[in-house]
């Protein structure tokens, strides 16, 4: 007979074994599934132009005036091979950013070029549909004045703006001044690119297809240490045992200090995500009723939360969380002390089960979490923020690394989970306080570290949805929010 723990740990490796890839790069991957399964590049580009003609017949009506941005590499040869069979039932347009260079893009030109229906421009003018084939994932360093200024126009042509693989513009040396194009679909060749899920990216990649390039998607990836969190991820901490008393869903201490409003959204936040008691440690304190208070945290803590305003109090409250093994998430100002490195270091002797703490900071508190635990001084941009969460990753595998963004990253044991559900109108003072409550919570009432960083993280992302408004969102309403949230069956 299975035992609980084994047949949990079993039904969390089926959960995760569902869960999208993302990759780096696919060069390898196109090349492997070619050499499998007797495939060629030429197939590769017909299945790829077969995706976006797909998208086209659906969101444009037949007749519609199609314009091709074709650059000189395979994401033109793309293009080239669209036109084509778009042909003759949309009128096309192809306009040469850049003469074709790669052997696939000079021979689907040549076979473009066959077809009288299509014609070739030399300027950019309005048009119904304009379809970004300019560089694809294959864009490195920096574009010319000319091809910023085709970007630029590209972006007022047409009501519906199709991106090829990636947004050209995104993915290099870019600043966010940068010109992009602004997709309102893209249409990702082969599988999922990291590019497509940065913080910079999220103003530009619409909403993101996935086009199959000649086999099922099963058969064109392979394992991937970056996954892709969705809302059908979500488990939230529903009960479904009647018999049982508060006691049975843990008890979150949170630490309060100079700022205690902060500590108080955290405590709040975990008592209507599950947690069955809340005590909030401080002095001269005001929580609400059902908020516990004390001076010292309570024998029957099963988790700590710290950091969220609690100022200069912070090393002894370190110092303090040091002696214990509950698990705990830490936040905002304790990730600006040394004493966050012995912490990490004295949790990695434990076992594992006394292990669990989640850090959950935004950019500029990770550039310190860096540089205490001897990373150097890091400038930390869109390009290498991902980079910097796996080393961090590979140095405490134990630990759960949450970074904040447009996009939240969550690391642990040399994997990272990406949440794109995140919302706008979570910037605002008190969100980041709601999470870590909500973390806390998940720790509370028995979840692993990962698990409740990855939970927390969606629930928080989709709560933020309950608002119609992206600027009207209070901390209060987020938490409420959270029992609008469905079930997942």
């Amino acid at each position: 007979m299975i035992s609980s723990q084994l047949s949990l740990q079993l039904s969390r490796a089926a959960a995760e074994s569902e869960m999208q890839n993302v990759y780096e790069d696919v060069s390898a991957l196109d090349k492997r599934v070619c050499e499998r399964f007797a495939l060629t590049p030429q197939i590769l580009v017909e299945n790829a132009a077969n995706a976006l003609l797909e998208l086209i017949k659906q969101k444009a009506h037949k007749k519609s005036v199609v314009t091709i941005i074709c650059g000189s590499g395979d994401n033109g040869a793309d293009g080239y091979a669209l036109a084509r069979k778009l042909s003759g039932s949309y009128r096309v347009r192809i306009y040469q950013a850049k003469e074709p260079k790669s052997p696939l893009c000079v021979e689907m030109c040549d076979k473009a070029r066959l077809l009288e229906e299509i014609r070739f421009i030399t300027k950019l003018l309005p048009c119904d549909v304009v379809v970004d084939c300019l560089f694809g994932s294959g864009f490195r360093g920096s574009m010319s004045e000319e091809l910023l200024q085709v970007l630029k126009t590209a972006n007022a042509l047409a009501p519906l703006k199709i991106a090829c693989d990636i947004p050209s513009g995104l993915g290099g040396d870019y600043e966010i001044s940068t010109p992009v194009f602004s997709a309102h679909h893209t249409m990702c060749m082969g599988a999922l690119k990291t590019t497509l899920f940065s913080d910079v990216a999220k103003d530009y990649v619409g909403e993101i297809h996935l086009a199959e390039l000649g086999v099922a998607r099963q058969n064109y990836e392979i394992a991937s240490p970056l996954k892709l969190l969705e809302s059908s991820d979500l488990l939230l901490p529903t009960r479904t045992r009647q018999n049982a008393h508060k006691g049975d869903f843990g008890h979150l201490c949170v630490y309060a200090g100079s700022k205690s409003g902060a500590a108080i959204l955290a405590a709040q936040s975990a008592l209507h995500f599950g947690a069955g008691l809340v005590s909030v440690v401080g002095e001269k304190l005001t929580p609400p009723y059902e908020i516990m208070t004390s001076k010292i945290a309570p024998h029957n803590t099963t988790a700590f939360a710290l950091g969220m305003g609690l100022g200069e109090l912070t090393p002894k409250i370190l110092g303090d969380v040091l002696k214990r093994s509950e698990p705990c998430v830490v936040d905002a100002d304790a990730l600006h002390y040394a004493e966050i490195r012995e912490l990490l270091e004295y949790r990695s002797l434990l076992d594992s089960a006394q292990r669990q703490i989640v850090l959950t900071p935004h950019p500029k508190e990770f550039v310190a979490l860096l540089r205490i635990c001897g990373f150097g001084d890091v400038a930390l941009t869109p390009t290498n923020r991902l980079e910097y969460a796996m080393r961090f990753s590979q140095r405490y595998p134990e630990v759960t690394l949450l970074l904040k963004g447009a996009n939240t990253l969550i690391a642990h044991r040399e994997k990272i989970y990406i949440n794109p559900l995140g919302s706008v109108a979570l910037a605002k003072g008190g969100s980041g306080d709601v999470l870590a409550g909500m973390i806390g919570a998940l720790l509370a009432q028995g979840r692993s570290g990962v698990e409740s960083a990855i939970h927390a993280s969606l629930a928080h992302a989709l709560a933020s949805h309950r608002e119609s408004s992206t600027y009207a969102l209070t901390p209060q309403k987020l938490i409420e929010n959270l029992s609008l949230l469905e079930r997942k069956h």
